[in-house]
């Protein structure tokens, strides 16, 4: 099962797209409602259930389930002149909350909660009429002030100042969900894609070179004693190394070719349409420009370091591309053994 924010953001996305391929225009009231029925229905179905009881109490209720989930550290409540006063502490993306506000001047659209609040309101004629709304980004604390009143029969036509232009909406929905799409399958540190991503796509690559009957390599890369680097060096010093391999691997691949960080110092290369010489001079490319490349340290000072590569060819012996990565980390071992700093071939052990 997914982490509740994770899920929740892709609920929101997701109700996003199909009430966009239902207005033309957005209207608060129909709008809030319909996101907000999505939203509680997406999240039901991934494992977070909420169960209505068909009270206003079922607002409560919704609110301490996003709270428990990790959507906000704390919530604290207190009396107000008029409504409450809603303190949220490390609310889950407040930036990316603020964000939103700003671009939409809706406080209810930027915040997935409200949108599911609203919806629970309007089942019993209510709406939530906001007072203030507020974030403190250096101590990451969202406020709002509202209550939760009577709604009124014309209170549906009555958004005009608020109704934003769908293309407004889609084209942020869309760059929100391209940058959680690359987030997913990003290694952080690195750039490149994470373990998830390479297996997934490395399995694809599988299916097709035994499908049409293509060459296949792969490359499984380790820093060698990558541990003696952290201990004497620091681990930013480790990250930089890191950084550095990657770095030059991109260089060296063609653009067809893809990189993925497996965990650690470990490092992975599909090459798509590439026979065994082919990946073999890659990695020797590879090795010896990595064994000559300096690299800096915290107090500026050098050293340097040395991989050691396994490579695996497809052949029809392999029954799908976790066994190919098996080969490759096998032919990996063994340059280990063998001393380091060096190329093996699965095949030729």
């Amino acid at each position: 099962m997914k982490d509740f924010n994770s899920t929740l953001y892709e609920a929101l996305l997701v109700a996003f797209g199909k009430v966009l391929a239902k207005y033309n225009v957005f209207a608060q009231g129909y709008i809030l409602k319909d996101v907000g029925e999505e939203i509680i229905s997406y999240l039901n179905n991934h494992g977070f259930e909420f169960k209505e009881q068909g009270t206003l109490d079922d607002l409560e209720t919704l609110t301490n389930l996003f709270v428990k989930n990790g959507f906000a550290e704390c919530l604290e409540i207190e009396s107000a002149d008029i409504g409450k006063n809603y303190i949220w502490r490390n609310l889950y993306g407040i930036a990316a909350y603020k964000e939103l506000f700003d671009v939409a001047d809706n406080p209810f659209l930027s915040c997935p909660l409200n949108l599911c609040l609203y919806y629970l309101a309007d089942k019993h004629h209510k709406t939530m009429r906001l007072y203030s709304k507020s974030f403190d980004m250096e101590n990451k604390v969202a406020q709002s002030q509202y209550d939760i009143v009577e709604k009124e029969d014309s209170q549906e036509n009555a958004f005009e100042s608020l109704v934003l232009e769908n293309v407004k909406l889609y084209e942020l929905a869309r760059i929100r969900e391209e940058q959680y799409h690359h987030q997913s399958i990003t290694d952080a540190l690195t750039g490149i894609s994470n373990r998830r991503h390479i297996l997934e796509e490395g399995a694809k690559a599988f299916v097709r070179a035994q499908r049409y009957n293509l060459q296949l390599s792969l490359l499984m890369i380790d820093i060698d004693l990558f541990k003696n680097i952290n201990d004497t060096y620091g681990h930013s010093t480790g990250d930089r190394a890191i950084c550095k391999l990657t770095s030059i691997c991109s260089q060296l691949v063609r653009e067809m070719d893809l990189i993925g960080r497996l965990g650690g110092e470990e490092f992975v290369i599909i090459l798509p349409d590439t026979p065994l010489d082919g990946a073999i001079n890659l990695a020797e490319r590879l090795r010896q420009t990595i064994e000559s490349e300096q690299i800096q340290t915290e107090d500026h000072t050098y050293f340097t370091m040395t991989i050691s590569i396994g490579i695996a060819n497809y052949n029809d012996s392999l029954n799908n591309f976790e066994n190919m990565l098996s080969q490759a980390d096998n032919a990996l071992y063994k340059a280990k053994q063998m001393g380091r700093n060096r190329v093996v071939v699965a095949d030729r052990l």
